[in-house]
């Protein structure tokens, strides 16, 4: 199972419980697809990634394409191989790309806030 890259708060973090509005697809990652455990239910996963890209600014549509290309090629890898673990994997990887521009974006946010609050003292 692929761990989350650096630059994310780990599984267990209390930052995910504020995370989670603007980054469902990373809490449910972090707290359901990343448990080996966790029935892989593409069919309902693809469901949520469809709901999400419809109000997704343009800038993500690209990511929302990859993750529904690799659930819909689900468990074939992106070269074709039945390999399920593997597959698993590529689906986790393309999420982690969305949650790390959405990590970007929240920061750049943060800065652009502070930024202005500094300007109005």
């Amino acid at each position: 199972m692929k761990d989350l890259p650096a630059g994310l708060p780990p599984a267990n973090s209390r930052k995910w419980h504020s995370r989670r509005w603007w980054d469902e697809l990373g809490y449910i990652r972090v707290r359901s697809l990343s448990n080996p455990a966790w029935n892989r239910d593409v069919n309902w996963l693809t469901h949520v990634v469809v709901r999400e890209q419809a109000s997704a600014p343009a800038d993500e549509k690209g990511h929302y394409d990859t993750i529904l290309g690799a659930l819909r090629r689900y468990p074939r890898t992106a070269s074709g191989v039945h390999a399920p673990d593997v597959s698993w994997d590529e689906v986790l990887a393309s999420i982690d790309e969305l949650s790390l521009h959405h990590q970007a974006r929240h920061l750049e946010q943060i800065k652009a806030a502070t930024t202005d609050l500094g300007e109005d003292l």
